[in-house]
């Protein structure tokens, strides 16, 4: 079957996202990305030419077709049709990268299962960045310019590569890890979204009273790094600013330095309105060429370096100056509400972070509904073994109470049933072996029976000695459980000391505390708030005396409806500080799509090993016998960490009443337990960076406080959707239904895919011009086919990335003179969205 280079790219962008695209004659069939497709009603073929064809028998414009794939008309057209680069390295060059350098980068690729030779590089595998890039060199010559994106943990997880050509036009294309851990390798597409910040691992250990410049692109963020300033960028153009990953803003004071064009002034726009939903401190927008005048159009933070002649010092004195003068933009009501940020996955180790994105995928939700539960499970295998000790009088035990709030349907469930299957299957195994011991027990009492029986003869006779021992019956050791009640939980701590997991698949059982108290007295709720502080539990009983627990360890992993818990909740558990004890993370709804992704044997393997381990550690022993928690102290540099963290979280929880305040002074705590949940797992992972496993180090404890202010932005966020009223509730809910398809929707998709909105056009267009008016988003018109027609009106989100070119009119397509708003001319590849892996 004849192919080319845009049918390719077509094919590769369907596939990245869900699509199977399948041979039909000359052609592929699939389902139409544009809207809910049950029944395969997308054509693709090959034009005379080269170009792709496309076609939805449903009725969907070409336009919306290639923009739900990230695509843009100009990528239908044939690549032959583009400009050649130049041989030599243009104006954007001084770009560097810090890549995999154990395998030479002539290694050889490897392609996947049914690729052949179609040039299908979203299946075609390099062992290292260095092989991807050559790769792409090979295909388009010598790069101008090259940069690296890390995760939190600096290890390379995407690269940037640019081509300058001779025409003053530019190229970009990307390569991304996928996978990680030994398995490990790269492909010729863009990082899968939420991507991460450029510079993300000095931006994580910077001090959060160092201010944050956000520049457009990384070659001006890396100007702005050479003159001693923290700065960063998000990737793949400046359209696509809301595909990154912006919560480590969380708390910080952002200023950013917009390109001067159109272009640059959008894109600050849309920084803007991220970083405020990030939980930034302040953001300022600061105007470069205020100071120098002589700033070329498009110029950015590298022309400023050039203009000072490379004398950094005057650049940062300036830049410094000019963010001294300008006012921070008003982050208050009339911004739109916090809207959900992807969970941070780089503070996860391996190998729980690569199960999490791998379950997340095979299950096509939230990664956050996997690596909740995953955590709480993580914490219970530790149990009360280990402590940490932030100073003789504050230490922290690792008990977490994890929540995931999602309606029915959103894959909450399945998500906690493949986080906690470690616990389930340790569980499992243990029962088997308790039945087995029981079976032993009842044939060894059998035999104490009749052994006791001829002692009391002899007994009776005068002549017995000392009587038989009977044997102890055996008890069964226990990995999680789902009864709330105190009166139960307290006898499976005796018999369970080292601690348990509370799975609750609908929480709001766990909520109905006193049940047998009749409500009165707050016995259950009392108890449970002991047992979040790893206090001792006491619960006398009529008839029967008292049990009593030195040290109840219980971490808690439950899911819940967003309207159970508003009435679960109440203010009776938001008064005794019982909801403030819970994290919540609560997703926007995502598209059910079948996936041929699974968790890999590997995958699961290595997790296996890692609860193996953590249940296999050991407690210490007090001088009387009886076993008491072993205490891991923080080196140095985390306490560092630790020490300005809590002076941070001090002062931003001043600012906070009522039950945001009571949160946050919870979350103080959570970073100790993130910390010592997370240390503990590198340990039994067996992470060759640390070098003392009695000690907490830097890694970890950064780890556990971007954690907590990911869980502070959420409990805000929660909270706020909590607390509003019904209008309120059903706009945030549409505003995230947009998000989930991408940021955009015509009214068109709105009546397709919101049931109550079906058959109605015009209420769903007034709903969505209500959300322009309000700021939340804009109107966009773009031509509907190859050949124009009238224009197809777009909602889009403010921070979301822009499908189509907007256009004033109805212009004839004419690939490779697409405007960016400036005169300039681009290539097909500028601004493209990559897709996801």
């Amino acid at each position: 079957m004849s192919t080319s280079s845009a049918t390719d790219g077509l094919l590769a962008a369907l596939r990245s996202r869900g699509f199977n695209p399948k041979q039909s004659g000359k052609g592929w069939t699939c389902c139409c990305p544009a809207h809910e497709d049950r029944n395969p009603s997308l054509s693709i073929s090959v034009g005379d030419d080269g170009r792709a064809l496309v076609k939805c028998h449903a009725g969907c414009e070409t336009a919306d077709v290639v923009a739900a794939v990230g695509l843009k008309m100009r990528d239908l057209m044939p690549e032959d049709d583009h400009p050649k680069p130049s041989r030599t390295p243009g104006r954007a060059g001084g770009g560097t990268a810090s890549l995999v350098p154990e395998t030479p980068a002539d290694a050889p690729a490897k392609r996947g299962f049914g690729d052949g030779d179609s040039g299908d590089n979203s299946k075609t595998y390099y062992p290292t960045a260095n092989a991807a890039v050559a790769e792409l060199e090979r295909q388009r010559g010598p790069r101008s310019a090259l940069w690296t994106y890390h995760d939190v943990a600096g290890e390379p997880v995407g690269v940037v590569v640019r081509w300058d050509f001779e025409d003053g036009s530019k190229q970009t294309r990307p390569a991304s890890r996928n996978g990680s851990g030994p398995n490990a390798n790269w492909t010729l597409l863009g990082m899968p979204n939420p991507c991460p910040l450029y510079g993300l691992p000095e931006l994580a250990a910077s001090s959060e009273g160092d201010p944050v410049y956000v520049a457009e692109g990384e070659k001006a963020a890396d100007a702005v790094r050479a003159c001693s300033l923290i700065a960063t960028t998000s990737p793949h153009g400046s359209k696509s600013a809301g595909k990154a990953d912006w919560s480590p803003l969380a708390g910080r004071d952002v200023v950013i330095l917009p390109d001067l064009d159109d272009a640059g002034k959008k894109y600050a726009e849309d920084v803007l309105s991220l970083a405020a939903r990030a939980g930034a401190r302040s953001v300022r927008v600061v105007r470069l060429w205020d100071r120098w005048d002589a700033l070329p159009k498009g110029g950015d933070a590298a022309d400023v370096l050039e203009l000072e002649g490379g004398d950094a010092d005057a650049v940062r004195t300036g830049i410094e100056a000019l963010a001294a003068e300008a006012e921070p933009t008003e982050l208050g009501a009339e911004d739109p509400p916090a809207r959900f940020t992807p969970f941070p996955l780089d503070a996860l180790p391996e190998p729980v972070r690569g199960y999490v994105i791998e379950a997340a995928r095979a299950i096509g939700c939230d990664p956050c509904y996997v690596a909740l539960p995953m955590l709480a499970g993580l914490a219970a295998a530790i149990g009360n073994t280990h402590w940490i000790e932030l100073k003789r009088a504050w230490t922290e035990p690792p008990i977490l109470w994890c929540a995931t709030v999602g309606e029915s349907g959103t894959a909450k469930s399945p998500a906690m049933e493949a986080a906690l299957r470690p616990v389930k299957e340790r569980q499992r195994r243990a029962m088997k072996e308790h039945e087995r011991a029981v079976k032993e027990w009842e044939a060894e009492f059998a035999r104490w029976e009749v052994e006791h029986a001829a002692w009391k003869k002899s007994a009776a006779k005068g002549d017995a000695g000392e009587p038989p021992m009977s044997p102890e019956k055996p008890v069964c050791q226990r990995t999680w459980t789902d009864d709330t009640t105190t009166e139960a939980l307290v006898v499976r701590l005796q018999e369970n000391p080292r601690g348990l997991l509370m799975i609750r698949d609908e929480l709001a059982g766990w909520f109905s505390f006193d049940r047998y108290a009749g409500g009165k007295g707050g016995g259950d709720a009392a108890r449970w708030l002991e047992v979040f502080g790893g206090r001792a539990l006491i619960v006398d009983r009529k008839g029967s005396g008292t049990e009593y627990v030195p040290r109840a360890s219980v971490s808690i992993a439950g899911g819940i409806q967003p309207e159970v818990l508003r009435r679960s909740l109440g203010q009776k558990n938001r008064d005794n500080g019982l909801a403030a004890r819970l994290l919540f993370a609560m997703p926007p709804r995502q598209p059910k799509r079948w996936t041929e992704d699974d968790v890999s044997e590997q995958t699961e393997a290595a997790l296996a090993a890692v609860f193996d381990r953590l249940y296999a550690l050991e407690s210490d022993t007090d001088p009387e016998g009886d076993p008491r928690p072993r205490l891991i102290r923080m080196d140095a540099d985390a306490k560092r960490v630790c020490v300005r963290f809590v002076n941070e979280h001090g002062a931003q929880q001043a600012k906070r009443i009522g039950d945001e305040a009571a949160a946050w002074s919870k979350l103080e705590g959570y970073a100790a337990r993130f910390a010592l949940v997370l240390h503990l797992a590198r340990v039994a992972a067996d992470d060759p960076t640390i070098t003392d496993a009695a000690l907490v180090d830097e890694a970890s404890i950064t780890a556990g406080v971007v954690l907590v202010r990911w869980f502070a932005h959420e409990v805000e966020r929660v909270y706020a959707l909590l607390s509003g009223d019904e209008e309120a509730r059903e706009q945030t809910h549409l505003l995230e239904w947009i998000e989930g398809r991408g940021g955009s929707v015509t009214v068109r998709e709105l009546t397709k895919g919101m049931r109550q909105y079906r058959g109605k056009p015009d209420e769903a267009r007034d709903v969505l011009t209500a959300l322009v008016q309000a700021g939340y988003g804009r109107w966009e018109y773009a031509a509907k086919g190859m050949m124009g027609g009238r224009p197809t009106e777009r909602f889009v989100l403010h921070s979301a990335p822009v499908p189509t070119v907007p256009v004033p009119e109805t212009p004839r397509y004419d690939p490779g003179s697409v405007g960016i708003g400036d005169g300039d001319t681009v290539t097909p590849c500028e601004d493209d969205d990559w897709g996801t892996l």
